[in-house]
C-alpha cells in the first residue's frame, strides 16, 4: 500500500511539474496584436504616443506576427517580426530617413565598414569579415554591408557620398520568412 501510495505521489508530483513548465512556456509567447506591438515598442525603446502609422498582423500559417510603424519626430520607419510560440524577435529593421545624395564621390569600403561597426556596436574586425558591395542605383552610391554575428545575420546600407546608414537589419540565422 505504501508503495502504491508513492508511486500515485510521485506520478501528481511530475504532473505538477509537467503543468508548471508547460505554463511557463505559454506564458512567454505572444497571445494577441497588442502584446507584439508592446515588444516591438519596448525593443524599439519607443512609446505608442511617439509613433505613428502601426501595423500588426498575425500571419497564421508561419506562426509570426508582423509589426511596422514609423516614429513621429524623425520618420524613422521600424519592421518587426515576433514569433508567436516564444515571443523572440526573429528580425528587425529600420529604414531612416534622409535626403537623397546624387553625388558620385565615394568614402570608400573600409570607411562604411568602420561606420556600420561604430553604429551598430560591433568589432571593425567582425564587420570587415563580412561582404561589402558599392552600387549605383537611381542615381544614387550606396555600400551593401552583411556580417554575421552570433546567431545573427547583419544587414547595412551606408550611402558612399556620406557614410550615413540608411537601412539597418538583423535577423536570427537560419530564419527566412521572406
Amino acid at each position: 500500500m505504501k508503495r502504491l501510495l508513492r508511486t500515485v505521489l510521485a506520478l501528481f508530483t511530475a504532473l505538477a511539474m509537467v503543468m508548471t513548465m508547460s505554463a511557463s512556456i505559454f506564458a512567454a509567447g505572444i497571445t494577441s496584436n497588442d502584446t507584439a506591438l508592446e515588444k516591438a515598442l519596448k525593443n524599439a525603446e519607443l512609446k505608442k504616443s511617439q509613433v505613428k502609422c502601426i501595423e500588426v498582423e498575425y500571419d497564421k500559417e508561419d506562426g509570426i506576427y508582423e509589426i511596422e510603424f514609423t516614429q513621429k519626430n524623425n520618420g524613422k520607419r521600424f519592421d518587426y517580426e515576433i514569433a508567436a510560440g516564444t515571443g523572440k524577435i526573429m528580425k528587425k529593421a529600420i529604414d531612416y530617413k534622409y535626403k537623397k545624395n546624387t553625388s558620385k564621390k565615394k568614402i570608400g569600403k573600409k570607411a562604411a565598414r568602420k561606420k556600420v561597426a561604430k553604429f551598430s556596436g560591433t568589432s571593425y574586425k567582425i564587420v570587415s569579415k563580412g561582404t561589402c558591395k558599392y552600387e549605383y542605383d537611381n542615381r544614387q552610391g550606396t555600400y551593401e554591408i552583411k556580417f554575421k554575428k552570433g546567431s545573427y545575420i547583419y544587414e547595412c546600407e551606408v550611402l558612399a557620398p556620406t557614410g550615413k546608414i540608411i537601412e539597418y537589419e538583423w535577423k536570427v540565422i537560419g530564419y527566412d520568412k521572406d
